[in-house]
């Protein structure tokens, strides 16, 4: 007897379609097998990496946090872990003395400009040593000033560490693992070196066993700080409500309502607060986590791995030295003008709904690329290029890629 008498037997007796019972057999299966070599790759980085224990993390280099946290980021979480950045660089404009002194001088009130982004590098590339330059040439002035002071940048360094964290916990198929939560704080905490934040005079320490004990620590100390400077002001009001308004435009305009209040849900009470949002009702929350869930759901047992990477920068063109990227929010920012970008199905979307695609805005929008000279807000690009040089040299000197920071010299 075939499997396929069989299963009409089987039908028969159960009284429903035989294909009816294939398809139910084919789905179990499909789910079952998505479901299964979903958890391949990260199986696999545990073997490349040697890594099977909480113990062996205090091993780990700069150069394999950063190959870890690229695999997260590009492969396994792109969507969540892009958007859970953006959700933490948001909720630093919360804290007083941070959002109220970047509605004074900084581009973001400006709904024009606002819609600039971030760009990732890997530890030790000649890329990340310019950005994180380009950073401090900018925060000079005032880190100088005291208008920006080691704790609010080890703040704005937490939560680019512990949302993505959060994040992948709470809405995503899976958490992330001990091996991926060390390689995402031992990324920051590199990124802190290089930017000379302080530690040891926030944290009383510098040393320590992991990048999970570094993250735990941190996270206390933040909590005390949340404590201190989340509050509303009139100021960070008024910013919270451009960038809100900033990240409804890049969708649909029939979603926008219904994003808003999806929004609201998300950003949790504190925040709301802060930036004095009105509070959610029940449907609205119930709506927002059945979305969620739902999202988790299907990733998770219905959708393979990806094959290829999510795509968001260019490596600096050997000639021009601009940087590409193609993630944009409102605004195609230093996105390339292709036949694809401004035909293809997203692009098609886009324009269906009055959105913008590569192209829209012309040469204001940098569409070769940036140059880091070019980032900060208007009245900055293009100048500082000598200092920012000398300060990219400085931070490759701070902390070596191959560096093992928590290898720890053993006690005589």
């Amino acid at each position: 007897m075939g499997p396929l008498t069989a299963g009409s037997g089987l039908a028969s007796q159960l009284g429903v379609s035989p294909w009816l019972l294939y398809s139910v057999a084919g789905a179990t299966f499909y789910a079952i097998l998505c479901s299964t070599v979903r958890f391949r790759r990260l199986n696999s980085m545990r073997k490349r990496f040697n890594f099977p224990d909480r113990e062996s993390l205090s091993r780990m280099t700069n150069e394999d946090a950063q190959k870890i946290v690229h695999q997260m980021s590009t492969f396994e979480f792109p969507l969540l872990y892009d958007f859970s950045l953006r959700y933490a660089v948001f909720k630093t404009y919360a804290i007083d003395n941070v959002g109220n002194l970047l509605f004074k001088v900084s581009d973001l009130a400006k709904p024009a400009e606002a819609s600039k982004r971030y760009a990732t590098f890997p530890p030790g590339s000649e890329t990340l040593a310019k950005s994180v330059a380009r950073t401090n040439f900018l925060h000079q002035p005032y880190r100088q000033s005291g208008k920006i002071r080691n704790e609010d940048l080890l703040y704005v360094l937490f939560a680019s560490m512990y949302e993505p964290i959060r994040f992948m916990r709470l809405y995503e198929w899976r958490e992330l693992s001990d091996m991926e939560v060390a390689a995402i704080s031992m990324f920051w905490k590199y990124l802190g070196e290089m930017m000379e934040i302080d530690y040891k005079a926030e944290l009383g320490k510098d040393q320590w066993k992991d990048g999970i004990e570094f993250m735990e620590d941190l996270a206390v100390w933040a909590a005390e700080y949340e404590n201190e400077h989340l509050g509303p002001s009139p100021d960070i009001a008024k910013l919270g409500q451009v960038l809100v308004d900033l990240l409804l435009s890049a969708y649909p305009a029939f979603s926008r309502d219904s994003g808003y209040k999806i929004l609201m849900v998300l950003m949790g009470e504190r925040m709301r607060h802060a930036f004095s949002f009105p509070e959610p009702g029940v449907p609205e929350s119930a709506l927002a986590y059945t979305l969620l869930l739902t999202r988790k759901l299907f990733v998770r047992y219905l959708c393979l791995p990806r094959i290829f990477p999510a795509k968001f920068v260019d490596p600096p063109d050997p000639v021009t030295g601009r940087i590409k990227h193609y993630h944009y929010l409102k605004d195609p920012w230093y996105t390339p003008v292709t036949f694809w970008s401004r035909w293809g199905p997203e692009a098609l979307f886009r324009r269906a709904f009055g959105l913008k695609v590569p192209g829209d805005g012309g040469a204001a929008m940098l569409p070769d690329g940036f140059l880091f000279e070019d980032l900060g807000p208007r009245d900055k690009m293009g100048k500082g290029v000598d200092e920012t040089a000398r300060l990219a040299r400085v931070a490759q000197t701070k902390v070596s890629a191959s560096a093992c920071p928590f290898a720890l010299p053993k006690k005589a």
